[in-house]
């Protein structure tokens, strides 16, 4: 269950690859996942939340409607970042375990397409 979750994750993760390379990525993720299973750990991360503050200044703008004038105004605002502390679960092994598996996807395009991308386009040479 872990390993097809982990691989359609990685072909979500690669949009943009060719079809050839999710397939090897495919069958490189079983092995990756052997070598690097999951060990989630929780840690403190900070984070960061904006708020916006006013800086004391108005912004105004009137219009005039025949004898009338209307102003509006909008206080100013800058944005203000203010860390804080939050509890998550993380993949100690996700990196090393994804680096893994394109190493391994790189290679195996390479021996079958002679390239790291599994790009099947043949370039045209032009015949003197």
């Amino acid at each position: 269950m872990k390993v097809w979750f982990f691989v359609l994750a990685a072909a979500l993760l690669t949009g943009c690859a060719t079809k050839a390379y999710r397939a090897v990525e495919a069958e490189c993720a079983p092995q990756a996942l052997a070598d690097y299973p999951e060990n989630k750990v929780q840690v403190v991360q900070t984070r960061q939340r904006v708020i916006h503050v006013s800086t004391g200044m108005r912004s105004c703008f009137s219009t005039r409607d025949g004898a009338h004038t209307n102003t509006i105004c909008n206080d100013i605002t800058r944005p203000e970042y203010i860390p804080y502390q939050e509890t998550v679960v993380i993949d100690q092994n996700e990196a090393v375990r994804k680096m893994a598996i394109e190493s391994c996807a790189a290679n195996l395009c390479l021996q079958r397409y002679g390239n790291a991308k599994c790009k099947t386009e043949q370039l045209l040479v032009p015949v003197q």
